[in-house]
């Protein structure tokens, strides 16, 4: 049926699928996966962003970074998870090993995906640009992953 959302297939006759990326401070990793699945997925993902104990800004390395390969920083803001509809998702990314599902509510029926990605809060410039090359990467091959999906189910 047209508009409505089936947990983990997506078709174009579908909502978009909605996928949230965490880590710590939601300063960094995952404001940087968000800017970046919003851009390559062409509105087909809605991203989001939270962290598990978040600080009140975005990195100024982050935004260079994303700036620095062409992606805008400017609609993202620091939220944790309460500021972000956790029961609507459909893939919840944890961008901090494990330990970031550990604070996840257990009867969410998101599917859960685990990334270990370095945190580069505090470091220099081209540290941020080494973890959003490889971020981009992964945001890359999750929406290859999703796509596939959304092939073998229309």
């Amino acid at each position: 049926m047209p508009g409505t959302t089936n947990r983990g297939v997506y078709t174009a006759r579908m909502d978009a699928l909605k996928v949230l990326f965490i880590c710590i401070g939601n300063s960094c990793r995952s404001p940087m996966a968000e800017a970046m699945t919003r851009t390559l997925s062409r509105g087909r993902v809605s991203a989001y962003s939270a962290g598990l104990a978040p600080i009140d800004h975005i990195s100024a390395g982050t935004l260079d970074a994303l700036a620095r390969l062409g992606y805008s920083g400017d609609d993202l803001s620091a939220k944790g998870l309460e500021d972000v509809p956790l029961s609507d998702m459909d893939v919840i990314v944890s961008m901090v090993g494990t330990q970031g599902l550990r604070h996840l509510p257990v009867n969410l029926p998101a599917r859960r995906v685990v990334w270990s990605i370095r945190d580069p809060f505090g470091e220099d410039d081209e540290v941020f640009l080494a973890v959003a090359r490889l971020i981009e990467r992964r945001v890359r091959a999750l929406l290859t992953e999703l796509a596939a999906a959304e092939l073998r189910h229309v």
